[in-house]
């Protein structure tokens, strides 16, 4: 499966991007927290560290990306109104199930290594899919709040956004000459942020 790394695109579309803390607290002001666990290992935030969010065309988009921990995340989650609920977030090219009940909403979920020159090979990253032949289920964004919070020196108008989610991600390829997919490898994924969020 060729796909390019969607982190460096949905950071391209985002103003609203500021460090995490040390302590994750988050008391306002500029204060991000984004918490990731892989594989059940923590990756700490640090003050390097990119966190970005923003909803646009009925799309809220967060992202993470850490180069002292040599990751990238990016959810990008179809709903139509921005407000508190579980939604599913999976890729609907390639290995994924899509139909009237799990349409294709333009939406995706991607984990992997932070990104260099040269490119990272591709079977590092891993994407969601709506896959339950291959046992692969959407991840899982649960949005718990939304609040009128600026964030100061933002030029636009923010909200503070919490949540959690959880979820497999894998590397699929299909067989050589066939059109049967397989799984190649897959990572738990989880975490939960506290983050703002820019709106368009």
């Amino acid at each position: 499966m060729k796909k390019i790394p969607i982190l460096l695109f949905v950071l391209s579309l985002l103003n609203c991007k500021g460090p995490g803390t040390k302590d994750g607290s988050s008391n306002g002001g500029t204060t991000q927290k984004f918490e990731l666990i892989v594989d059940g290992n923590k990756k700490n935030a640090d003050p390097g560290s990119i966190i970005s969010c923003g909803y646009t065309g009925a799309h809220l988009v967060t992202g993470y990306l850490s180069e002292k921990e040599d990751v990238q995340l990016s959810l990008s989650s179809y709903m139509q109104d921005l407000k508190p609920g579980t939604y599913q977030v999976y890729d609907c090219k390639s290995a994924s199930e899509c139909n009237e009940t799990m349409p294709d909403n333009n939406q995706v979920a991607q984990y992997g290594p932070y990104p260099k020159d040269p490119m990272p090979a591709l079977s590092l990253f891993r994407t969601a899919f709506n896959a339950p032949k291959l046992g692969l289920k959407p991840l899982t964004l649960t949005i718990t709040s939304i609040t009128d919070e600026q964030m100061e020196g933002s030029p636009l108008m923010t909200k503070r956004v919490e949540g959690q989610f959880s979820g497999s991600m894998a590397h699929v390829e299909q067989e050589k000459g066939g059109y049967e997919w397989h799984v190649v490898a897959k990572t738990q994924v989880e975490g939960s942020f506290s983050v703002f969020c820019s709106i368009r």
